[in-house]
Formats: structure tokens, sequence, C-alpha cells
């Protein structure tokens, strides 16, 4: 069985087998970790080990949009609305980015709030007893998100890439995250998913 010739597409009108469609360069000279098309195909969104998101609009003449951050490097991100998109990596937090019509990316929010865990009870005498007797202190290296390590893989759960309901984070910890995008819009105030 033979496919049938695509159709055009705003990144060309010719698909030749194994030829290159487009080359970008934003700047940064960091590799790129991931890559992902918007539901309509028209954007394409990628994370680069230069701690850099960029979006190119291949509608609108291939317009670049870059955003490099004082974050750590994104190793994995997903679309989860037409302008919402869903990055994570290294920080062990998924980020929400917004690419707006103008040609725009802007950092949203974290999507995890960090909470304090409680401490067990010592009792100062116990306390400078373990001090003394066994050199340990009441330290954790525990990290107050949910992920514990960096975060490898983000993707849809339930839903499309227009208008997802769930996306799922997994990480080096060995976790699997669900999460559901309007529990999120609800626990985090002013925020909105689009």
């Amino acid at each position: 069985e033979v496919e049938s010739k695509p159709t055009s597409t705003c990144w060309g009108a010719k698909m030749p087998f194994a030829n290159c469609m487009f080359e970008v360069s934003n700047g940064g000279g960091g590799w790129v970790q991931d890559v992902s098309f918007s539901a309509s195909g028209e954007l394409l969104a990628f994370v680069g080990h230069d701690s850099s998101i960029s979006v190119v609009n291949g509608a609108n003449n291939q317009q670049l949009a870059v955003l490099k951050g004082a974050f750590l490097p994104m190793l994995s991100l997903t679309w989860i609305g037409p302008h919402s998109i869903v990055a994570a990596g290294h920080d062990c937090v998924p980020k929400l980015f917004r690419y707006s019509d103008d040609g725009n990316v802007t950092f949203v929010n974290d999507l995890d709030i960090a909470q304090e865990k409680e401490a067990g009870t010592m009792s100062a005498m116990n306390r400078f007893r373990n001090m003394d007797k066994k050199a340990t202190a009441d330290s954790s290296t525990e990290l107050k998100t949910k992920h514990q390590n960096t975060i490898t893989q983000v993707s849809i759960y339930s839903g499309t890439k227009d208008n997802c309901n769930k996306f799922c984070t997994t990480g080096k910890d060995g976790q699997m995250i669900i999460w559901d995008v309007k529990s999120l819009e609800s626990s985090i105030s002013g925020l909105k998913i689009s």
C-alpha cells in the first residue's frame, strides 16, 4: 500500500524524504532537548540545554520567539492548550509558559507549589545527645516538591494538545505524577490555562 502525497503545510509545499524542511537557531548554542508541535501543527516549541524555551510560528513566516530564564535546563515539554505549554526538567517542577498571538513566550507559573513538610518532634535533650554521640543532626535533603529528582518526560494523560484535562510527569525519582488542569487552576490564584 502506498500512501498518498502529503498536502502542503506552513512548513513547506514539497516534503521530499530525508530533506531538511526548516532550520533555526535561537542564538543560545545549547542543544535541543525536546520538541513539540501544537495541535494545529503551525507552532513548534522546543527547549534547549541553555535554559531556553523557543517557539517557531510556521504560519507567520517562521517567526521565532525565545525566552531564557533563571531556571535550570528543561528536558521535556508539551502543548496543553492552543497557547499553553508545560515544560519540566532539572528544576523538578513543571512550569507553565504561554505563547501569545503577538509572538512572545512568557513564563506564567510553577505548577508544583512547594510545601513545608512537617518536621518530627524531638526534645532538645535528645537533639543534643544525637549531635554529641552519633554526630547526627536533624537535616533533610528532601525537596519541598512532589518530584524529588529531575523530570524527564511531560506527556498528555487525558485530553488533547488543544484541550488537555490531565497531564503526566515522570522523573528520575521513579515517580509518575498525574496533574489535573482544573485542580491546578483552582489551587493557584489567578491561574488560567488556555
